[in-house]
């Protein structure tokens, strides 16, 4: 069996394959693509010819790419992902010299944390950022965003990363709400997370502890955990760098270790030497430097003055 060279493969061929992989069969892709099904049929067989591989199963449930195929695939849908940035960025090229960056966090470090050193970095750089946060953070392996900002562990590969600080988090209680004590836990009502934030040390905690019949919210933000908090509904277990830096709460427990993970800042490898993915992350790590206290739990009392920018 021959290997394809470059020339074997064109662009159209590509998109061919990521057609049909994206329908999982000829009927739709043709529906799809403005081609007839017997048209479909031809291209792909004559690809597979040209190539001497097998690209697609076919089975009953549809087509199913083999390995060679699935290679293709995702080749051909790194390549479009690519080919968006690049595009986007010469478009915005012209009235944003440091080009286009696409940013993620969740939305928690968007309430007041992120915004002035973003601020800044755009300001100093002339990128153009969008940005884009939520819990269901983005995936940076497939291209959907150039930069996140993730609680978590050290990046797996291919991705490349830079640890920021360590994140801590506790349980916090309105000052207004009486009676609270680290030995009533089990008699105060929650404020809890759904499975949207169930992977959370701290909502599997709540739920070993047998606190769950206890919750009398379920949201999918620690913001909306915070602000319910702040009104009185109930205990919650928050990041002490929204929680310390509230004055209308206050801890309830000790940050728990188990609890603790790892602020980092995520790339895939082939960004991180681009000049605004590298600008991004410098200006990022040194604008973090003020906030280590407060993201480490390090400052019950919050000194809330901004970062220098």
């Amino acid at each position: 069996m021959t290997s394809p060279t470059p020339h074997d493969l064109n662009w159209d061929d590509l998109r061919l394959l990521q057609l049909i992989a994206g329908h999982g069969g000829l009927a739709k892709a043709a529906d799809a693509g403005g081609l007839s099904h017997a048209t479909l049929f031809r291209r792909l067989r004559a690809l597979e010819k040209k190539l001497d591989l097998r690209l697609f199963e076919r089975l009953r449930s549809g087509y199913v790419p083999t390995r060679a195929g699935a290679e293709l695939v995702e080749l051909s849908r790194r390549m479009a992902r690519e080919l968006h940035v690049v595009t986007e960025s010469l478009r915005g090229r012209e009235a944003w010299p440091g080009g286009l960056l696409r940013f993620s966090a969740a939305d928690t470090w968007m309430q007041d944390l992120l915004p002035p050193l973003l601020a800044s970095y755009q300001a100093r750089h002339q990128v153009q950022l969008q940005v884009r946060s939520g819990n269901a953070l983005l995936d940076v392996q497939q291209g959907e965003t150039d930069v996140a900002l993730r609680s978590g562990g050290p990046p797996p590969e291919p991705l490349v990363g830079r640890r920021l600080a360590r994140v801590e988090a506790t349980v916090y209680a309105s000052r207004k709400l009486g009676g609270v004590s680290a030995q009533t836990l089990d008699l105060q009502p929650w404020v809890g997370v759904d499975e949207e934030l169930a992977h959370l040390a701290s909502a599997r905690w709540l739920e070993n502890q047998g606190l769950g019949r206890q919750v009398a919210v379920r949201t999918n933000s620690l913001a909306h955990v915070r602000q319910l908090v702040r009104a009185g509904m109930g205990l919650g277990a928050l990041p002490c760098y929204l929680g310390d830096a509230d004055p209308e709460l206050r801890r309830v427990i000790d940050p728990p270790r188990d609890w603790r993970s790892e602020l980092w800042l995520l790339t895939r490898v082939e960004l991180r030497q681009v000049p605004r993915v590298k600008k991004l992350f410098e200006h990022l790590y040194e604008g973090t430097r003020a906030l280590m206290p407060l993201i480490e739990g390090r400052s019950p009392q919050a000194d809330r003055r901004r970062p220098a920018t």
